[in-house]
């Protein structure tokens, strides 16, 4: 199986490292060196943000689900929550043989499950500036954290100063690169979405101003919620994300017995 490492610090090179796109070419031949050697690092357990430990850059039994709604069952690889949004790579056996690999990107493509962790696939703007492809018309890979009339996701990334601390580029010997290759899940950064029950794709984070007025109206069909984030009241605002939609799934199920047949994707 290739070494994971070796691919995670030659995407996160090119994504992150922009301005010294003239010496990447020489650099890159010193992390090939460094990954290698860290490799070994690799089964240590990370804690990350749900109450699952999963071990990173290893294969999990998991399915894919087709754009037809096929299923098929396999094992994937389960590499980090920034890059698992990118690619899966699928295997028919649990040994991850790389010429059994299949590889699937996000258009491919309806969902997929690793582990413990489910993702789908739908096109969404990141509008992260640290982030390569800032396009409301590409398909991402967005980890499900609660499912429900209205669903939430997260999408991770990491920060531009995060990843600078991590690679130290020396402009004059650029093979002494220095690379920090611990990688804490608990550090990245995060975008949630929801898609609500008309499948309406909403960006929670761009509701940092007037959240009380923009949510109370998404969630009008539900007047007692909508008027305690309207009035702001404790326990209802923009850091409640979850407790809201949690209070909202609750009264949307218990008003709608069919909602699931009714659902929009």
């Amino acid at each position: 199986m290739t070494n994971p490492y070796v691919l995670f610090i030659f995407t996160g090179v090119f994504q992150i490292k922009k301005l010294f796109i003239m010496k990447a070419t020489l650099i890159l031949s010193g992390l090939v060196i460094a990954g290698i050697m860290a490799y070994g690092q690799k089964a240590d357990s990370l804690k990350t943000g749900d109450t699952t430990r999963v071990k990173l850059w290893t294969v999990y039994p998991g399915y894919i689900v087709k754009k037809d709604n096929d299923t098929v069952k396999g094992y994937l690889l389960l590499k980090n929550r920034v890059a698992n949004q990118d690619k899966v790579f699928f295997y028919n056996t649990p040994d991850g043989d790389k010429k059994d690999a299949i590889k699937y990107k996000p258009k491919a493509i309806k969902a997929y499950k690793v582990g413990p962790r489910f993702y789908e696939s739908f096109k969404f703007n990141p509008g992260v500036s640290s982030y390569s492809t800032n396009d409301a018309n590409t398909y991402h890979f967005v980890i499900k954290t609660l499912d429900g009339p209205i669903t939430l996701y997260k999408w991770y990334y990491e920060t531009v100063q995060r990843s600078e601390d991590r690679v130290k580029v020396n402009e004059d010997k650029p093979l002494n690169t220095k690379i920090d290759l611990s990688f804490n899940e608990d550090e990245l950064s995060s975008i949630t979405l929801g898609k609500m029950p008309d499948g309406e794709l909403v960006n929670f984070d761009k509701m940092l101003i007037g959240f009380k007025k923009k949510m109370s109206k998404l969630v009008a069909d539900y007047p007692e919620l909508s008027k305690k984030i309207a009035g702001k009241q404790a326990g209802y605002r923009r850091s409640d994300i979850e407790k809201i939609v949690k209070e909202y799934n609750e009264w949307y199920i218990s008003n709608h017995p069919g909602w699931k047949n009714n659902r929009k994707e």
